[in-house]
C-alpha cells in the first residue's frame, strides 16, 4: 500500500499535504538541544510511514538482490517505478511536483529504511538526493516542472556528475569545459566525469563544468543528446547493485534552457547540495547499521557452540551492547541535525520558488540557507559511517568464520560497508569541515560581539535534562552526564581558543589539531544528543525509555573515550592542561542493551 493511500485509511482530520503542519518542524523546533527531532516524536501516521519502506525493502528489494547484484537494469528500473507509486521517492517533494509533502521525520524514517537496501540505497539515495535536490532548489520553474514529476515517480533516474578522474576532494576544480555558442544559442561541454553513480542507467545528468570566463556553472543534460556516452561498468569491491561508469561529454550541445541557477556559481550549488547529501549518507549508514545488529543477534540466538547459543557468552553480548548503544547514539545526532536543517530547507525552497529574484542573488539565497548547518552535516556524516563500519565488523565477528562467506548477507555488507567513509567527501575532508565551520561561525560571533551585538549562549549554560525527572536512577545518570558533558564543553572551548592563539589563521592547515578538535566536537555533539534524546523520551515508547540511563551512561563512557581523549591529545599539543573525566561502570549497562536486543529479535 502506498503512503498516501495508507494516510487516507485513517480517521485524519487534515489533508495529506497538511501533514507537516501537524508536525511542523519548522516552527515546532529549532536549533538547539532541548528541542530536538527525535525518532520518539512519531505518530501513528509515521508508523505507517515506516511500514510502507519495510514493505518494500522486505518483499520488493531484498528478495532482487541477486539480480540486481547481477546488474539487471530492468530489475533495478523496475523498483524506481515501485518506490515512486509508493510516494518513497517524493516524500518530502512539494506536491506540485509530484511529491507528498510531507513532515522531516517521516523523509528520515524513509531514508534510513530504504539504507537497509544496500546497494539499492545508495542509487536511489542518489537519485533522490544530490541529482533531484539542484533542479528542486536551484531550477526554474520550467525545469522544476519538466523534471520533477518523472524523478519522483521513477520514471526516469538521475544522476549527479562532479567528480573527474583530477578532481576527486578537489572537485570543484574539474577540468570539464562549457563554452557559449551565441549563433546556435546553446551551450557546448566536453570533459569526462568518473564514478557516476546511476550513470549507466539514468536518463538525466546534472553536470558541472567550467564556463569559459565565468568558473564552474551547473547543466541539467538529457541522456539523448548527442555526443553523450558512458563508459563500461566499473568493478567494485562493493555495492555491486548500484551502478557506477563514467560519463562521457563529446561536444555536447545542451540549450541555454539547460543552465542551472547561474553562470559561474556551481560550486554553490555543489557544496550547498552535497551538505544535504551527507546529512542523507548518515541515514543511510544508519539503515545499515541497523540490519546489521538484527542479523548479527538473530544468528547469535541461532548459532549453539559448547551446547549453548552463542549470545549467552558474554563477549559476544558485550559485542551487541556496543553495537545497540552506538547505533542509539548515531541515530541521535542524525536525527537531531534534521531538526536543526529543517529551517534552512524551508527557506531555500521559500526562495526558490519566488520568481522577483535574479538568479545570482537566488543561488545566493538558497545556498546560504542549505549550507547553515555545515558542521552537523558532516560531523553526522562522519560519526554514522564509522558507527556503521564498527557495528557491521562486529556482526561479521560473531558470524565467525561464515561471516566470510558470500552466502551470508553480512558478507556483503561487508564490502558495501568500506564506501560510506569515502562517499560525499571522504570522512577526513568532512573532518576539516566541521573545524573550518567551527572556526567561521567564532568569527562571525567575534564580529558581532565588536558591533555591539551579544554572543549566543551554549546550549550547555542552561542544560538541565535530568530536572523535570522523579528521583531515579535516569535522574542521577543523566545529572553525571550533563556535569561531564559541562566540563567537556569548556575543555574544548579553552582548547580551540589556545590553538588559535598558536597558529592563527593557520590553524586549518594543521590537521593533526583539527582531526583532534572534530572529532571532540562530533562527540560532544553526540553525547548531548543522546542526552536530550533520552530526556524527552521519558514519557515515550520504545528503548529510548526502556533502557535510558543504560543508553545514557554508554554514550557517556564512549564521549570520554573518544571525544575527550582526542582533546586532551590536542590540549597537550597547545599548552592547555585539562583535568581528566571518569565515566560511569558499562559493564552491566551493556548487559541489559544485549538482553533487550535479543530479546525484541526472532
Amino acid at each position: 500500500m502506498s503512503i498516501s493511500a495508507h494516510l487516507k485509511s485513517l480517521a485524519y482530520a487534515a489533508p495529506r499535504k497538511g501533514m507537516h503542519r501537524t508536525v511542523d518542524v519548522t516552527q515546532e523546533f529549532h536549533p538547539g538541544p532541548q528541542s530536538a527531532l527525535t525518532p520518539e516524536r512519531r505518530s501513528d501516521e509515521h508508523d505507517l510511514i515506516e511500514e510502507t519502506a519495510r514493505s518494500f525493502v522486505e518483499r520488493d528489494v531484498l528478495p532482487r538482490m541477486e539480480a540486481l547484484e547481477a546488474g539487471d537494469v530492468g530489475a533495478l528500473k523496475a523498483l524506481y517505478r515501485k518506490a515512486g507509486e509508493l510516494g518513497l521517492i517524493g516524500v518530502d517533494l512539494p506536491e506540485a511536483y509530484g511529491g507528498l509533502e510531507l513532515d522531516p521525520l517521516s523523509s528520515l524514517l524513509v531514508a534510513e529504511t530504504l539504507g537497509e537496501t544496500a546497494g539499492f540505497g545508495v542509487s536511489i539515495n542518489i537519485h533522490s538526493g544530490v541529482a533531484l535536490h539542484p533542479i528542486l532548489y536551484f531550477g526554474d520553474e520550467s525545469q522544476r516542472a519538466s523534471y520533477l514529476p518523472q524523478l519522483a515517480a521513477g520514471e526516469v533516474i538521475a544522476s549527479y556528475a562532479l567528480t573527474e578522474p583530477d578532481a576527486g576532494s578537489d572537485a570543484i576544480h574539474g577540468k570539464t569545459s562549457a563554452r557559449r555558442d551565441e549563433a546556435r544559442g546553446c551551450y557546448v561541454l566536453s570533459g569526462q566525469k568518473q564514478w557516476i553513480s546511476n550513470a549507466r542507467v539514468a536518463g538525466v545528468y546534472v553536470v558541472f563544468a567550467q564556463l569559459a570566463d565565468r568558473g564552474m556553472t551547473a547543466f541539467v543534460v538529457d541522456r539523448d543528446r548527442q555526443g553523450v556516452s558512458v563508459g563500461k561498468e566499473e568493478h567494485k569491491v562493493g555495492i555491486h547493485a548500484s551502478p557506477t561508469a563514467s560519463l562521457i561529454l563529446d561536444d555536447v550541445e545542451v540549450p541555454e534552457s539547460a543552465l542551472l541557477g547561474a553562470p559561474g556559481h556551481g560550486h554553490r550549488i555543489a557544496l550547498s547540495v552535497l551538505n544535504l547529501a551527507r546529512h542523507k549518507m548518515a541515514l543511510y549508514a544508519l539503515g545499515q547499521a541497523r540490519r546489521a545488529i538484527r542479523i548479527a543477534a538473530a544468528y547469535a540466538k541461532e548459532r549453539r557452540q559448547f551446547g549453548v547459543p552463542i549470545a549467552s557468552f558474554g563477549m559476544i553480548r558485550e559485542k551487541l551492547g556496543y553495537m545497540a548503544a552506538r547505533y542509539f547514539v548515531a541515530r541521535s545526532a542524525a536525527y537531531r541535525a534534521a531538526g536543526e536543517l529543517a529551517p534552512g530547507k524551508k527557506r531555500a525552497l521559500d526562495l526558490a520558488l519566488r520568481s522577483d529574484l535574479e538568479p545570482e542573488e537566488k543561488v545566493r539565497g538558497v545556498s546560504s540557507a542549505l549550507s547553515s548547518c555545515i558542521a552537523a552535516c558532516s560531523l553526522n556524516k562522519v560519526l554514522a559511517t564509522e558507527v556503521q563500519a564498527f557495528i557491521i565488523d562486529e556482526a561479521v565477528q560473531i558470524h565467525g568464520g561464515y561471516g566470510y562467506m558470500e552466502d551470508y548477507e553480512i558478507a556483503r555488507m561487508y564490502r558495501d560497508a568500506r564506501i560510506t567513509r569515502i562517499f560525499e567527501g571522504t570522512n577526513e575532508i568532512n573532518r576539516l569541515a566541521v573545524v573550518r565551520d567551527l572556526l567561521h561561525a567564532r568569527a562571525r560571533e567575534a564580529s558581532a560581539c565588536s558591533s555591539g551585538g551579544s554572543s549566543s549562549p551554549s546550549p550547555a549554560a542552561s542544560l538541565s535534562l535530568a530536572a523535570h525527572l522523579p528521583g531515579s536512577r535516569l535522574r542521577s545518570t543523566l545529572e553525571g552526564a550533563e556535569q561531564a558533558l559541562r566540563a567537556m564543553r569548556v575543555g574544548f572551548d579553552a582548547v580551540v581558543e589556545a590553538a588559535l592563539a598558536c597558529e592563527g589563521a593557520r590553524l586549518i592547515d594543521q590537521q593533526a589539531i583539527v582531526r583532534r578538535l572534530a572529532d571532540a566536537k562530533m562527540w560532544l555533539y553526540a553525547f548531548e544528543s543522546s542526552l536530550v534524546r533520552v530526556a524527552l523520551a521519558a514519557d515515550a515508547r520504545g528503548p529510548a525509555r526502556d533502557l535510558g540511563a543504560e543508553f545514557a551512561a554508554v554514550a557517556w563512557a564512549d564521549a570520554v573515550r573518544y571525544g575527550f581523549t582526542p582533546l586532551l591529545e590536542a590540549a597537550r599539543h597547545v599548552g592547555v592542561k585539562l583535568d581528566g573525566l571518569e565515566y560511569p561502570d558499562e559493564i552491566g549497562q551493556l548487559q541489559a542493551i544485549a538482553e533487550y536486543v535479543l530479546d525484541r529479535v526472532r
